[in-house]
């Protein structure tokens, strides 16, 4: 399959998980992530906000750490620290972001925990196509690239382009892989 079919397999696959599992599979993962030594040894962590059914991790917002969130505008992504003074809005298709800041100097950041719609244990990730989270790290090298999904969006192997970006660590609601 290609990265179209797999990504719409996938979407349809995770969004069939019954809302009661998936509340308690999101659980689970904030609690292996929390319990890492990778969460446990940094400072300052992107998260997202789910969307689409995403593995909801939302919970990290109310932690100890400096939680910063991305923004996306035109081909743009950036990553803003939350605070409770964050202004949000909400993107034409339903995503909710922090409001994009131009010229914003992007502070540095020690892990990044993004979603994926898929993944493989060689640390390949499928995510929605839209490219920002490759963009980002074409320019912005510092940092762990860690992905988060349900166990279920593991598949075999992810057919990979060059600007892909791989991924250092996995969390999923049975654990914490690392590729």
């Amino acid at each position: 399959m290609n990265k179209i079919q797999l990504r719409t397999k996938f979407q349809q696959h995770r969004a069939q998980i019954p809302q009661h599992q998936q509340v308690q599979y999101n659980q689970q993962l904030v609690n292996h992530i929390k319990q890492s030594k990778l969460w446990r040894a940094t400072n300052s962590i992107a998260i997202y906000l789910a969307f689409n059914h995403e593995a909801d991790i939302s919970a990290l917002l109310h932690t100890d750490k400096h939680i910063y969130l991305p923004s996306i505008k035109g081909q743009h992504m950036q990553f803003q620290l939350h605070t409770a003074n964050t202004t949000y809005e909400t993107l034409s298709y339903g995503l909710r972001q922090p409001r994009y800041i131009d010229d914003l100097t992007q502070d540095q950041i020690d892990l990044y925990l993004m979603p994926l719609v898929a993944f493989d244990s060689k640390g390949n990730r499928l995510g929605m196509g839209g490219g920002f989270y490759d963009r980002y790290f074409a320019s912005n090298k510092a940092g762990t690239r860690a992905g988060v999904a349900f166990s279920r969006q593991q598949v075999d192997q992810l057919p990979v382009d060059e600007w892909d970006v791989t991924l250092q660590h996995i969390f999923t609601e049975q654990g914490h892989l690392i590729p």
